[in-house]
């Protein structure tokens, strides 16, 4: 298969990705505010979420799905869903923190 016919699967994959990205820095902005709040366990425990995702995003392989055997998103789905996860974590926790400090 060339380049050309192949693009649309490796747009894909990259998409899964820059979406695992985009959910790490939305975990890392709840991070920053947790910190300007003034919740240090928060900020913390936020911390060691973002090393998680971190380390799930950076080992998402990029997949070139060149035969029919190699064409299963499956585990992309599911380490983007993972890094999503840990993002909406994150954040429900500096809620119910600042929540709980009003």
């Amino acid at each position: 298969m060339n380049a050309a016919a192949r693009a649309p699967v490796d747009r894909t994959s990259l998409s899964w990705q820059r979406t695992e990205a985009h959910s790490t820095l939305v975990a890392l902005f709840a991070a920053i505010t947790a910190v300007r709040l003034g919740e240090p366990a928060v900020a913390i425990a936020a911390g060691a979420l973002i090393l998680a995702a971190v380390i799930v995003a950076a080992s998402t392989p990029r997949v070139h799905r060149s035969t029919a055997e190699r064409r299963d998103p499956w585990s992309l789905m599911v380490r983007t869903a993972a890094v999503v996860v840990l993002s909406a974590v994150v954040a429900a926790v500096l809620l119910v923190a600042v929540q709980l400090d009003a």
